[in-house]
């Protein structure tokens, strides 16, 4: 951490300060603001810290940091029934995955406004709502795709940085090639066995990627067990 950082803070007069997810640099640094506050007219801003988890905050962290925001519902008992100042927040991709459902949906799109950003859930049909909106869109892509509902369906999303791809792109053809070649027909054992032609594979990418190109240069080089359809973000 820079020396001059705390000092820049207390200069630019700030309402509130928010700290992401470093928890020692946010501990340290806001310590050393209080310096700057604890002889002048101006009051401390609030102090928020955005992490993964509450659960190990106790009443003597209230000393750096007034309000927290999680993205992981996980909280531990304290003694005298103590609670540090928080509010469950959520994963973005919770709510982009939801926005997706909803915009897809005949019935739901109407709930998502304009732009994207906000989207209007029912407590006690959300459930309800989801599963008949996931029906419907599993439903039209299998339809769009050619594909019946006896087809069994792998879903596999490399990643979209390089080295995510290569990382998983071998494993994970090596795993599928093997439980093709023990649970579909002609080379399974089983009697019931299906065809390989029931079994698909979809691949997922970020369009533009470099795990994309690395994915499609991958699949061309080394083959494929079954049959593959690309999907993208677009």
């Amino acid at each position: 951490m820079r020396s001059e950082l705390p000092r820049r803070i207390y200069q630019s007069r700030p309402d509130l300060i928010l700290n992401i997810d470093n928890e020692y640099m946010t501990f340290m640094l806001m310590d050393e603001l209080k310096k700057y506050y604890r002889n002048s007219a101006v009051d401390m801003p609030q102090r928020h810290y955005l992490s993964r988890f509450v659960r190990d905050m106790r009443n003597f962290h209230e000393k750096y940091v007034d309000f927290m925001h999680y993205t992981v519902p996980l909280r531990s008992a304290v003694g005298a029934g103590y609670e540090f100042p928080a509010k469950y927040m959520g994963q973005y991709g919770t709510f982009e995955a939801v926005r997706h459902i909803y915009q897809r949906s005949s019935t739901l799109n109407r709930l998502v406004n304009e732009d994207g950003t906000e989207l209007q859930v029912s407590k006690r049909y959300f459930g309800n709502d989801c599963e008949k909106a996931i029906v419907e869109i599993r439903d039209s892509w299998r339809q769009q795709n050619g594909l019946s509902d006896d087809q069994t369906v792998i879903f596999f999303a490399p990643g979209n940085e390089l080295k995510e791809a290569q990382f998983t792109a071998e494993s994970t053809r090596k795993g599928i090639r093997e439980f093709l070649l023990k649970y579909s027909a002609p080379t399974s054992l089983s009697a019931k066995a299906r065809p390989l032609d029931n079994f698909v594979t979809v691949i997922s990418t970020h369009e533009g990627s470099a795990g994309e190109q690395f994915m499609k240069n991958y699949v061309k080089e080394h083959g494929w067990t079954g049959k593959v359809i690309w999907v993208t973000n677009q």
